[in-house]
C-alpha cells in the first residue's frame, strides 16, 4: 500500500500542476483523500499501470440522489502521465469506470472537467463511451 500511496501522490501532484497551474494544493490532505479511498471507497480510485509503474489514475465518487431512489457515479478526474497519453491507459480507466459503476446499480455517471484543461477534447474522449454534453459548469472565486 505504501507504494500505491507514493504513486497516487505522485499523480494526484501531477495532475494538479499541469491542469491547475498555481493553484495551492496539500499533499497531507492528497495523502488522506488517498486512504479516504482504500479504507471508505469515497472516493474510489482507479489505477492503470505499464510494466507494474502507475502512469494513471482515475477518480469517483458515490452519490445518493436529493430528490429520488437511487444513486450515480462521478468521474472526477482522469489523469494519465504525458509520456503515456495517446496509449489506450486512458480507454481503459473509463471502461474501468463504466464496469464498476454499473456493477454498484448506479443510473448514471457524471463527469467532464472542470478545470478548462483541455475541456472540449475531454468531452470528446468522453463522449465516445456514450457521456452526453449537458449544460455548464461555472465558477465564481471568492
Amino acid at each position: 500500500m505504501d507504494y500505491d500511496e507514493a504513486a497516487f501522490l505522485q499523480m494526484a501532484v501531477a495532475n494538479i500542476e499541469e491542469t491547475l497551474p498555481g493553484e495551492p494544493y496539500n499533499v497531507g490532505k492528497l495523502s488522506d483523500l488517498f486512504k479516504r479511498g482504500i479504507t471508505k471507497a469515497q472516493p474510489t480510485i482507479f489505477v492503470a499501470e505499464d510494466r507494474r509503474k502507475v502512469i494513471g489514475f482515475a477518480m469517483s465518487y458515490m452519490f445518493e440522489f436529493d430528490y429520488r431512489d437511487g444513486h450515480y457515479t462521478t468521474q472526477r478526474v482522469i489523469y494519465v502521465s504525458p509520456e503515456h497519453r495517446g496509449t489506450r491507459a486512458a480507454v481503459l480507466l473509463v471502461k474501468e469506470l463504466v464496469r464498476w459503476s454499473k456493477s454498484t446499480g448506479a443510473v448514471k455517471i457524471e463527469g467532464g472537467n472542470d478545470n478548462s484543461f483541455k475541456s472540449d477534447r475531454t468531452a470528446a474522449f468522453l463522449e465516445h463511451f456514450g457521456f452526453k454534453r449537458v449544460g455548464h459548469h461555472l465558477e465564481k472565486l471568492l
